[in-house]
This record gives structure tokens, sequence and C-alpha cells, in this order.
């Protein structure tokens, strides 16, 4: 197992956390400030008649506050069941040049083909999808790419992988795996699932505000969101926090491009 960890790896990740939020930021502010009818219902809801920027801000602040949690949670639990950062474990580093770039391979083919997965699937279903979620599947823009980057690659895994996932996986080994001098398989694959799960769910919000919630529309949702969970989930288990990271931007990546080509020929 690792044991050793960085505190300054705590706040390299805090510091890039602000950088991630930045362009999260941007595409909220952009939104409120060409949809007046969004406007209005941020201000209700956060019950502020306040500018835009000061709405996006406070919309940011607590998927932050979350992130700071999770950062902390991961800090002290992570290096226990043996899962690593290279970030935050210098023990993690220790691979020799070859087996960097093996891994860096396997981490960018398993993204890119989750990426395009998640939307081959979207278009074989297109015809299926009320318009409102037609109208999401196109390529990014400039600040859709970044926040889905650095957003996604990045505040995502921190939260589902290193903070939640590192997190069940102490719980599940101390309540159920106790006698085992480490967590056993089924700990960490139970985990996966669970922060899977987790994370597809954690969508609905997101899917609710452009359509109506139908068997058929939470079918979607869980099922793009929880396939590309078990691959990050996985990489994070038998390899490290920042291969998953890369792997879940190589699926953003893969998307785009996959729908670049796409709206080419349509």
């Amino acid at each position: 197992m690792t044991k050793q960890k960085s505190v300054k790896g705590l706040f390299i990740y805090l510091l890039l956390g602000i950088i991630a939020f930045v362009p999260l930021y941007l595409k909220a502010l952009s939104t409120l400030s060409t949809n007046p009818a969004q406007l209005e219902q941020a201000r209700e809801m956060m019950g502020i008649s306040g500018s835009p920027e000061m709405l996006a801000l406070l919309g940011a602040l607590p998927n932050y506050i979350f992130l700071i949690i999770a950062l902390v949670i991961g800090f002290f639990t992570a290096h226990k069941v043996g899962l690593k950062s290279v970030i935050m474990h210098p023990n993690a580093r220790e691979k020799s040049k070859s087996e960097w770039i093996k891994d860096i391979k396997l981490a960018i083919i398993l993204g890119s083909i989750a990426g395009v997965v998640i939307r081959g699937i979207d278009y074989l279903l297109f015809p299926l999808m009320p318009e409102g979620l037609k109208e999401l599947i196109h390529p990014y823009n400039a600040i859709e790419f970044l926040a889905a980057l650095l957003y996604g690659g990045i505040v995502e895994e921190l939260l589902m992988r290193f903070g939640f996932m590192s997190l069940l996986v102490f719980i599940f080994w101390k309540l159920f795996d106790r006698k085992s001098a480490k967590p056993s398989n089924w700990v960490f694959i139970l985990a996966i699932f669970i922060s899977t799960l987790l994370f597809a769910i954690g969508h609905y919000s997101g899917t609710a505000s452009v359509t109506e919630m139908t068997a058929f529309i939470w079918f979607r949702m869980i099922l793009l969101n929880g396939l590309p969970g078990f691959f990050f989930g996985w990489i994070y288990w038998k390899h490290n926090l920042e291969l998953a990271m890369l792997a879940h931007m190589f699926a953003h990546i893969a998307m785009h491009f996959l729908m670049l080509i796409v709206s080419f020929f349509m």
C-alpha cells in the first residue's frame, strides 16, 4: 500500500479545482446573460436578485465546497486502502518510463472507446429522443470543451473517484472485510458500482431541465453516464487517479470529434 501522502498535492488540486471551475462559470454566465428566463429562474431558486456574474459564481460555489470535502476525504482514506494519486502520493510515481507510457496509452484508448460508445449509442437512440435532448448532442464550443476537459476530467474524478469511491472502499473494508489485511476485490467492485450509479444519477438535474424524465430518459441517463464510470473507476483502482482523469478527458475529446464528423455529413 502507498503510505505516504503529500499536503502539497492537496493544495495543488485545490488550485487546479479553481482553474477547472473557470470555464464552468463562464458557461453559466453566458447562459444567464443571454437567457432572461433562465436568469429569473436562477434568481427565484437562490432567493436573490443579483447580477448574472454573482449568480453564476454562487451557482458554482457549492460544487467547490463539495470538492474541498472530497479532497479531504480522499487525502485521509485513499492511501489506507491502496488507491493512488501521483500528485498526492509520492510512492505512486515509482514506475519506469516504459510502464508510464504503457499506462498512458491504455488510459487514452479506454477513454476514447468510452467516448465513442457513449455518443454512438446516443446516435442509435436519436430517433427516440425528445427535441430538447437532441439539441444537446452537438459539437462543443470552446467554453463547453474546456468545461468538459477541466471540470469533467479533473473535478468529477476528484469528487467521485478520489473522494467518494475511496471513502466507500474504506467503509466497506472496515465494516464487512476487516479480517483482510487490505480490501478484497469485491469491496473495490462494489465501490465502483455505487459511485458510478451516483455519478449517473447526478446528471438528473441537467437532464430534467431540458426534457421530461420518462423511463426511456432515465435508462439513457444511467446507461450513458454509468458506462464510463466503470472504466474510470477500474483505472483508478488498478492504476491511479491521474490516469482516470486522462481517460475521462479523452472520452470527451472522442465524443467531440465524433460529433464534429457526424455534423459535417448531416
